[in-house]
């Protein structure tokens, strides 16, 4: 596997890489104790910048309907799988895991779930129910955007907690 030390990574909100104000920790390639990137952490007034941004985004992207962000989500899977060992091959740098699992389980495993959800939004599969109760009463579930949400994910599987615990609730809106 080539080393390579990566550019510094910062924050990205706003449609753009933000720079952060919080500290910086060095990420290192597990299996050769070598630096891959400096990583600028948020502070607390940066989550604030990006909690306000994604407000901002969510009355747009809430009402972008639904055959629209399954385009843009099934532009992300077409993206993941054309470069699926390059994003396999930094996964096992920064993970440790092997490259044989990165790349035929985490990238694709996260491709899958986005595609998964994309149709499903697009096919009209997330909208509410309607139940009979009895014959005169009935009660309907309406499944609509709440608002801006946050997830912390696991450093072991950074993709395939982001397509997991994220692309559901970003397809619904």
């Amino acid at each position: 596997m080539t080393e390579s030390f990566h550019p510094p990574q910062h924050l990205y909100y706003d449609g753009k890489v933000q720079m952060a104000s919080g500290s910086i920790f060095r990420s290192i390639d597990p299996s050769t104790s070598r630096p891959l990137a400096d990583i600028h952490a948020a502070s607390s007034p940066d989550v604030d910048k990006a909690v306000t941004s994604a407000q901002k985004a969510f009355f747009s992207w809430s009402r972008t309907p639904p055959v629209a962000r399954a385009r843009i989500l099934l532009k992300a899977v077409q993206l993941l799988r054309e470069r699926n060992d390059e994003i396999a091959r930094i996964e096992t740098q920064d993970t440790g895991k092997p490259f044989s699992e990165t790349s035929t389980v985490d990238v694709v495993t996260g491709a899958d779930v986005l595609e998964f959800f994309a149709n499903l939004v697009a096919g009209g599969g997330l909208t509410g129910e309607t139940v009979q109760l009895r014959e005169d009463a009935w009660v309907y579930s309406k499944k609509e955007p709440l608002g801006v949400c946050a997830g912390i994910g696991a450093w072991n599987y950074p993709i395939q907690m982001y397509a997991a615990a994220a692309i559901m609730s970003t397809s619904l809106g």
